[in-house]
């Protein structure tokens, strides 16, 4: 069966330049991203050229321009495979979906050989060899388990369980023999009998000139669809239930699994597209999907999600993961990354580890990240800290400061020590993510300096200053990155004269723990009691701000 290899998009929706996605082998393909990205605009792409719809009578609307230009702009996408063949066996590389308004054909809906040659008629034979069957914020699960098109699921199915059964005559006789029993026995039924002799005498009466009458009959009689008397049903406990009675949790698993069977059966041939399969999950329900999902995937099932969890995002598979986000002119840009740029990525920035090679820096990534640190591909900006006490007290500050962090996309991520700031600085701008580092000198785990110049490195601090940054007991400020000189809390009662005061305050009523006490001080603090503290908060407030990547 054919599978999906690249999409390509340009021109379409929120789409200005040419996006290109490349789909991974035995791994789900992950869009992340913040709201209004266009993660879903790259759904309807796709379901355009491989969904139930006939692309080549496709007549867009004026908000699937680019900026709503129809009149001159033009909309071009591309599906290419692997393993799709056309007539006489003939291999397949690409369909292409265009539509430009300038043109005598304005919609063209075209193929490409594999040697290259054009080919002006895509054949709906084609189309079948692999479909996409979106499950979308609505979870249409009803529609794809019923008949009610011949483009559901359901339909899909039994036409192909149909054509093969139709493959030997001999069972198709003893079919229709086993069902012409089953009539014998409903003829038994008087009633029955009575209105279809009945029914057929009217109709030879009123319509004697027409060449169709009505029949009593059942659908399964009839050789064309043997298989559509077949439903799928949910069930409870032994009983069956209605697709109305589930959750809607439910359903989106169901359509999971339905849509897992159907390509197992047939080795594929299906693109399962699913808008935010988090939604409507429990949290350990999202982390027991996420990994039925990869576990499919692995298994030959092409799953393409949007998600805003980061319990579907799975390090292993970075080569699956792409990072969707809006530029400057608030268009979708897309970035997908293979293993070996990521080590280029991180060879650039200074990375002197052993494991920074293709074959062990996923491993290397993906067996110490945590659900906190995931959560960093879904923000416009990092602020990556060493641990939990700063991650519960820097948002109090910047509030006090007029800086809401949520409100601005703005993820607090403690990586857990300082030996590992620069490891995940490196994942993340690697994506074009902005990152702002915070750290302090104490020296507890990192005695020789090594893991702070290592952080200082990848920032591109040269040697010669790195040992100044170190050293110093002062809470210093810069563009891409904060010292707070010897520690976080020593430096905090340097600046503000109620601290020490407030520090007791925490510990007499919540005990000793340091993030809890650093998040009760910071609540109390008054921005207006005029400490010199407040301007040093609101000079690290408009780096973090005024951070790019150019930084």
């Amino acid at each position: 069966m054919a599978r999906v290899a690249e999409l390509s998009i340009e021109g379409y929706r929120s789409i200005k330049g040419c996006i290109k996605i490349r789909f991974p082998q035995n791994a789900p393909l992950i869009l992340v991203g913040e709201n209004n990205a266009g993660k879903t605009n790259i759904l309807r792409a796709l379901d355009l050229i491989l969904g139930e719809y006939w692309p080549g009578s496709k007549e867009p609307e004026d908000h699937e321009f680019w900026q709503r230009d129809a009149l001159q702009g033009k909309i071009e996408i591309t599906v290419t495979f692997d393993g799709m063949v056309g007539d006489a066996g003939t291999p397949l590389q690409s369909f292409v979906w265009t539509y430009n308004p300038k043109a005598s054909k304005r919609c063209a809906f075209t193929g490409k050989s594999k040697q290259g040659h054009p080919i002006n008629y895509v054949r709906n034979e084609w189309r079948d060899q692999c479909i996409c069957v979106w499950v979308s914020a609505d979870r249409r699960l009803s529609y794809h388990l019923g008949y009610s098109s011949k483009w559901t699921l359901l339909s899909k199915l039994m036409h192909k369980f149909h054509s093969s059964l139709i493959q030997d005559s001999s069972r198709v006789d003893r079919l229709k023999a086993k069902f012409h029993e089953i009539e014998e026995i409903f003829q038994e039924v008087e009633e029955f009998s009575s209105f279809q002799t009945g029914l057929a005498q009217q109709f030879g009466e009123m319509f004697s000139g027409m060449s169709y009458g009505l029949n009593v009959d059942f659908s399964a009689y009839d050789p064309s669809r043997f298989f559509r008397s077949l439903q799928v049903v949910p069930h409870e406990n032994g009983e069956r239930r209605t697709l109305e009675e589930l959750g809607t949790g439910q359903e989106q698993i169901l359509a999971l699994a339905f849509a897992h069977a159907y390509a197992k059966a047939f080795y594929g041939g299906i693109v399962l597209a699913i808008e935010e399969p988090e939604a409507h999950l429990h949290p350990l329900a999202q982390e027991w999907l996420a990994r039925k999902i990869h576990q499919m995937a692995a298994d030959g099932l092409q799953i393409v999600i949007t998600t805003h969890s980061p319990h579907f995002v799975d390090l292993m598979g970075l080569e699956g993961l792409v990072l969707v986000r809006k530029d400057d002119e608030n268009a979708t840009q897309v970035c997908q990354l293979t293993s070996q740029q990521l080590v280029q990525h991180c060879l650039n920035t200074g990375s002197h580890r052993q494991k920074t090679n293709p074959d062990t820096i996923l491993p290397f990534y993906a067996n110490q990240s945590t659900q906190e640190i995931l959560n960093g591909f879904f923000a416009k900006k990092i602020i990556l800290v060493e641990g939990q006490t700063e991650q519960l007290a820097l948002p109090v500050y910047f509030q006090k400061v007029v800086l809401d962090v949520t409100r601005e996309g703005i993820e607090i991520v403690p990586v857990i020590g300082k030996g590992n700031l620069a490891k995940w600085w490196r994942l993340f701008t690697a994506y074009g993510i902005p990152v702002y580092v915070i750290f302090d000198n104490d020296c507890q785990d990192d005695n020789t300096g090594i893991k702070r110049k290592d952080a200082l490195r990848a920032l591109g601090v040269d040697e010669h200053n790195r040992d100044n940054y170190l050293e110093t007991d002062q809470w210093l400020i810069t563009p891409k990155f904060s010292v707070f000189g010897k520690d976080f809390e020593t430096t905090m009662r340097a600046q503000f004269k109620e601290y020490s005061q407030l520090e007791q305050e925490a510990k007499d009523l919540l005990g000793d723990s340091k993030p809890i006490v650093a998040r009760y001080v910071a609540t109390k603090l008054s921005a207006q009691n005029g400490d010199a503290g407040w301007k040093k908060w609101q000079e690290l407030k408009d780096a973090i701000l005024n951070l790019d990547l150019s930084n």
